[in-house]
């Protein structure tokens, strides 16, 4: 069930890059769309983090600190990559299940060359770093929040 939680978590957070529908949207609706799009993905974003915290929580009991948080940090270069793959690549998670070689294919090249494709990097690491911002505030406030309560 490990590998199901990972192979759907990064849905959750590429859902972020559903606005770049807004620019087919004719401008009187814009507004409702952002409002709708954006409840949406505070929606999923939020659920997302929640699933990963949990599972943060497990791995806390299991392994060190340390290790803990390394795991969080490789779950989270797995999403961020998952969501080049999704929005670049067009492929999806189901894609990983029941055609992992054309995955497999696809990505090839470019982890064997990743400066060949700049787009690639750029994206990996710009969601990386607000994926592990936003864990990393939702950490903080929900240690904070324990630690007033104790």
């Amino acid at each position: 069930t490990s590998i199901l939680w990972l192979v759907f978590l990064p849905n959750s957070f590429y859902m972020i890059t559903d606005y770049v529908h807004l620019q087919e949207v004719p401008r009187v609706d814009l507004l409702f769309d952002v409002v709708m799009f954006t409840s949406f993905v505070f929606t999923a974003v939020v659920l997302g983090f929640t699933s990963l915290y949990l599972i943060h929580q497990q791995l806390r009991r299991r392994l060190s600190e340390m290790a803990a948080a390394a795991w969080v940090g490789v779950v989270l270069f797995i999403c961020s990559g998952a969501i080049y793959v999704g929005r670049d690549l067009r492929w999806n998670s189901w894609d990983i299940l029941f055609n992992p070689g054309g995955v497999l294919f696809d990505l090839s090249d470019r982890l064997q060359n990743p400066a060949d494709y700049p787009q690639m990097i750029v994206t990996v690491v710009g969601f990386f770093a607000l994926l592990a911002s936003m864990y990393y505030l939702l950490w903080s406030s929900a240690n904070q929040l324990k630690s007033k309560s104790h």
